[in-house]
């Protein structure tokens, strides 16, 4: 269709190309917005309200703006229902384009409804505050799964701009600067490289951020590795499984180092290879990305983002290859490292993606049951994620898999304690505790004995809460791993505040926050979680101190596309006297299945 409605940025009508005549007044854009982005129909009469209510006749002013709005699209038909309606069919959006993938990357970035403020209208700031920080996520999300791909198709010039643009539009996101720097090493711009490293090191120090090393690796030129006199696919075969071996036996620096060459050789082999041989070598290729890519992820801290650029070069050989179950292990990998970033739109791309090509094989299907259910839980999504991942800890019974069987129940457990079933949670965590000790899996047991603490403590045994929670610190201290120590840390902190000790919880719950966010490829939950205990601490204590807290939990939460933690912050923030914050704390809390949120949310006075 030729007439395009742009609502990011400033608000303009095109047909061709052309900017047509545009509404004439702001409340007819937002009314526009409002039904053209809505999850469900909006009746006049709610729509009256919350635009008009201060009007004489709410319904005759709605009445106006609707012909506003016809007479600008010039679709005499458009919006003559009493219930408000506007279908992908009816009307192009550069929003919906955003949504699915297709907006132009130059197009992104713009602030929904730029300029459009209005005034006395409390409901639609509300929906408003919100829509934007949604589509300047999804944004930059998009923005980020471009340059990957591009990057993983060799087109770095391309994947230099769009790479570039997600580091414009938030300069102090590490993890956008470190793909741009990336993309331009690639691009062979190493001096461009270096120089926008000293940048963004200038505008850390200046925020008093620590930047990772990771930063700083992104910059380099890696050397190409010298090769062997023997055939590239023989010598990456090898490489592999000695890898994988070396991974295995807990040897981390040795077998990514391994892979790497592997996943070398196994490139020399693609290109290389004659047609009839090109699938079998593109496997190959994609078979030592993944496992390199998932190394570099799991095994290897601080490494997410070269482990994405990794994935997404997998991707790209395993649909080469057409290896349909390849390509759904690549997308459960990539939406795993979205999740824990707090991308959940991209993650869920990845998933419906993965699902289509995973079929029926049940060990499969259990991996992406339980990613799905782990980003529906960081959303706040707790009914939905429980159901999920029962699913996926069935499949993986099923399967054989009794570490991903142990996983999924860990993270069931998580969802079922926030959703206010403490004594199911017990059970789902006990039965991954066992799971994971009959598999000498030592390096997920903290998650499983820190959720169990937390279920001893709200049923009043502190005694044993306080056990299992040491225990679980001093195995997550062992393993060296930021999000275990930062969540059994958390548990100590509220064990010191149930005795009293308010300088002792403060010190633990500082602790556990420095020790989570050491590394910028930390899980975004565990860190909001740690906060939101920061929060309650002071709450009622100190009120400089919450506030600062909330603030920082709001901010956070903002960034990371928490809205459980999101309603929380909001919710200590009107209880504190902001009383302007209950509308936002409703509206973000919409969807979350925690009843001692929606508890406090009830209880707070109308805005």
């Amino acid at each position: 269709m030729s007439l395009r409605v742009r609502l990011l940025g400033r608000p303009r009508i095109e047909d061709d190309g052309q900017q047509c005549p545009p509404p004439r007044g702001l409340k007819s854009w937002a009314v526009l917005a409002r039904v053209a982005l809505a999850e469900r129909g909006i009746e006049r009469r709610e729509l009256a309200a919350e635009l008009f209510g201060e009007a004489d006749d709410p319904l005759g002013a709605l009445r106006w703006c609707l012909a506003d709005v016809r007479r600008s699209l010039g679709q005499p038909d458009l919006l003559r229902d009493d219930v408000l309606t506007l279908a992908p069919a009816e009307l192009w959006l550069d929003v919906r384009a955003l949504e699915d993938g297709d907006l132009p990357a130059g197009e992104i970035g713009g602030a929904l409804l730029d300029g459009v403020d209005l005034r006395n209208c409390p409901g639609f700031d509300t929906w408003l505050l919100l829509a934007r920080m949604r589509c300047a996520a999804r944004g930059q999300q998009e923005l980020r799964r471009r340059a990957l791909s591009l990057l993983a198709a060799g087109e770095a010039g391309a994947a230099t701009e769009a790479a570039g643009l997600a580091a414009r539009l938030d300069p102090l996101d590490e993890a956008a600067q470190e793909l741009f720097l990336r993309t331009l090493v690639a691009a062979g711009r190493t001096g461009l490289a270096s120089a926008h490293l000293a940048s963004c090191l200038a505008l850390f120090a200046r925020e008093g951020l620590v930047p990772s090393p990771a930063l700083r690796s992104a910059a380099r030129d890696p050397k190409a590795a010298r090769r062997p006199r023997v055939r590239a696919g023989v010598v990456a075969a090898s490489l592999l499984q000695a890898g994988t071996a070396a991974l295995d036996a807990g040897a981390v620096d040795a077998g990514v180092e391994t892979l790497r060459r592997a996943a070398a050789e196994a490139g020399r082999c693609a290109d290389l290879a004659p047609g009839a041989q090109a699938p079998l070598a593109q496997t190959l290729l994609a078979e030592t990305l993944l496992a390199l890519g998932g190394a570099l992820v799991h095994a290897v801290r601080g490494s997410d983002g070269e482990g994405a650029v990794v994935l997404h070069r997998a991707l790209r050989a395993a649909r080469a290859a057409g290896e349909d179950g390849l390509t759904a292990d690549i997308q459960r990998e990539l939406a795993f490292v979205d999740v824990q970033a707090g991308r959940h739109a991209s993650a869920a791309r990845a998933l419906r993606e993965a699902t289509r090509h995973a079929c029926d094989d049940p060990g499969r299907r259990a991996g992406i049951l339980a990613i799905r259910g782990m980003n529906e839980a960081d959303r706040g999504r707790h009914a939905e994620a429980a159901d999920l991942l029962l699913q996926s800890a069935g499949s993986a019974r099923l399967a054989g898999r009794p570490r991903q069987e142990a996983w999924s129940r860990g993270v069931l457990a998580r969802s079922l304690l926030l959703a206010g079933r403490v004594a199911d949670a017990r059970d789902a965590a006990e039965e991954s505790f066992a799971l994971a000790q009959r598999e000498r899996w030592n390096a997920f047991l903290p998650w499983p004995q820190v959720l169990r603490a937390q279920c001893l403590a709200q049923a009043g045994d502190w005694a044993d809460a306080a056990t299992e929670t040491e225990h679980a610190f001093a195995l997550a201290c062992e393993l060296g791993d930021p999000c275990w120590e930062g969540m059994a840390g958390r548990g100590l902190g509220l064990l010191a505040l149930h005795d009293g000790d308010l300088p002792g919880a403060r010190r633990w719950l500082g602790d556990a926050r420095r020790r989570c966010d050491r590394v910028p490829d930390r899980y975004v939950w565990v860190s909001a979680y740690i906060g939101l205990a920061e929060l309650e601490a002071e709450a009622g204590r100190d009120p400089a101190r919450a506030a600062r807290a909330a603030a920082r939990l709001y901010d956070f939460a903002v960034r990371s596309d928490l809205p459980e933690f999101l309603a929380w912050a909001l919710v200590y923030q009107a209880e504190a006297g902001d009383r302007g914050r209950a509308a936002l704390a409703r509206a973000a809390a919409a969807g979350v299945s925690n009843p001692a949120l929606q508890a406090r949310i009830h209880a707070l006075p109308a805005g």
